[in-house]
């Protein structure tokens, strides 16, 4: 009689404890490498999409400035119907057409705020200098998540006063030396609705390193870059400027920076 010979079954065997261990010390690096990668992959998407922002923001300012004779918009003007002010985010917002509704300004996911917005200011610089300047540590005003350098235009509350030198009087493209060089937006961390560059701790400082150390700017021509911010982030020179950084608050303080805040003639 002819017997079934059965062979002997497989045999199974698991992973053993070292293999586990060197599979997951595997994806460990692999996390630690490639983590890092894609943390620098979606800041260089905000900061692509920050300087798309700016250029269709610069195009709204510029089709205002042609529509009025060459005159900026003023950071501020009085009144409304209500005694409300008006700033220039909803004077230009008709050029901007974003969302097709009214006042879109107000909403933080417009384009009149920075992906990064609300990136956290340090209460202390790198060389141990404070964050002074009565602001929290991220923005509080969306409004003025980019806003206009003072020294190409002016508001209500400065026109014809004495103390306000070149902003007593509205800003005008005839009145600009250097439009490629001179910034129209730049990045503010809170109040107020327009800025004005210098060294320490102060709307702009706080707000200049939102983007790989740096920030977008919007200069007169529309054009927009990226400059490397502050270093450290809240030191100044005995001129008043910022530390670290290529952008002179006054480029008579600094002839060879690519760009500046003030004079509005560029010397």
């Amino acid at each position: 009689m002819n017997r079934m010979v059965r062979e002997p079954a497989a045999e199974r065997r698991g992973f053993t404890l070292i293999e586990l261990l060197v599979v997951i010390a595997i994806i460990a690096i692999l996390a630690a490498i490639l983590f890092p990668v894609f943390a620098q992959a979606r800041e260089a998407a905000r900061k692509t999409s920050c300087l798309s922002d700016l250029k269709q923001l610069g195009l709204g300012w510029l089709m205002y400035t042609q529509d009025y004779d060459g005159a900026y918009p003023l950071t501020a003007q009085c009144c409304d119907a209500n005694g409300s002010q008006i700033y220039w985010q909803e004077n230009i917002e008709p050029y901007i057409k974003n969302g097709g509704t009214s006042q879109v300004w107000l909403n933080k996911a417009s384009v009149f705020i920075c992906p990064d917005y609300l990136k956290p200011a340090p209460a202390v610089d790198e060389a141990g200098n404070p964050d002074n300047s009565g602001n929290p540590p991220t923005g509080e005003y969306p409004l003025a998540s980019y806003a206009p350098n003072f020294s190409i235009t002016t508001a209500w509350w400065a026109l014809g006063q004495s103390w306000a030198g070149e902003n007593s009087g509205v800003g005008v493209e005839a009145a600009i030396g250097k439009p490629a060089q001179q910034i129209l937006l730049a990045p503010n961390h809170g109040c107020c609705i327009e800025t004005w560059g210098g060294g320490g701790a102060n709307n702009w400082t706080e707000a200049a390193r939102r983007h790989s150390d740096g920030a977008n700017y919007l200069l007169l021509d529309g054009h927009a870059k990226w400059e490397h911010g502050p270093n450290p982030q809240y030191g100044a020179d005995a001129n008043g400027e910022a530390l670290g950084t290529t952008i002179a608050t006054n480029i008579r303080n600094r002839p060879s920076a690519p760009i500046f805040f003030f004079p509005r003639a560029g010397e």
